[in-house]
């Protein structure tokens, strides 16, 4: 037995016990809404300031996701699943890296956001703002994260609906070149609304488990 607690106290000594992976998960949602909001300002201004922003804060959100799957590793235990951890940090990681695609995919295609691109975006905004306060009053798991994630989930709802009325007025234009290429656009804003129901889902499921 004296051996026994040797050896656990050895491991000990390299493994933490606790991380805090909920302050984690906050901070991940904080930058991942500081990167959409980067983007709208992109779409409203066209200054390329706020288009580098957006692929830094994409880098910065990347280094929050090795934290997170480093202490994952490491720790005893989580308040959650780590599964479930792990697949929340992944769908928010998803919403910047498309909002990062789309700067990507506007920039080489030489494209101008139009104005049905510009409300998207702030109804990702939207979104995006509702998972943050939904993560940011975890672990609590109250009543008040239901009514943020249902806001979320109704953001995707309307991003679709904007979404088929862009492609219908694109179709509507004779440059073949010029409607594929913004197809392509409007394809990523569609996706990373996609990635805020997706989160807003999983969260959901946590609330179930746990709440």
């Amino acid at each position: 037995m004296a051996k026994q607690n040797k050896k656990e106290g050895l491991f000990g000594r390299f493994l933490p016990r606790d991380h805090d992976f909920f302050a984690d998960l906050a901070t991940h949602a904080d930058k991942v809404q500081e990167g959409i909001r980067a983007l709208v300002l992109w779409f409203k201004t066209g200054e390329p300031a706020h288009a580098d922003r957006v692929r830094r804060i994409e880098h910065e959100a990347d280094a929050i996701i090795l934290k997170i799957a480093s202490a994952l590793g490491e720790v005893f235990s989580t308040p959650i699943d780590r599964e479930d951890i792990h697949l929340v940090s992944k769908a928010m990681d998803q919403i910047i890296n498309y909002a990062k695609n789309t700067v990507r995919e506007i920039q080489i295609f030489n494209l101008t956001p139009d104005e049905n691109m510009h409300k998207i975006a702030l109804l990702i905004l939207d979104g995006a703002c509702a998972l943050n306060q939904a993560i940011l009053s975890l672990p609590s798991y109250s009543p008040e994260i239901a009514r943020h994630l249902d806001k979320a989930k109704k953001c995707e709802h309307r991003v679709e609906k904007l979404y088929r009325i862009g492609l219908n007025k694109l179709f509507e234009g004779e440059d073949l070149k010029e409607i594929l290429k913004k197809r392509e656009v409007y394809r990523h804003l569609s996706n990373t609304a996609d990635r805020i129901l997706e989160a807003a889902e999983v969260l959901s499921l946590i609330l179930v488990k746990y709440g």
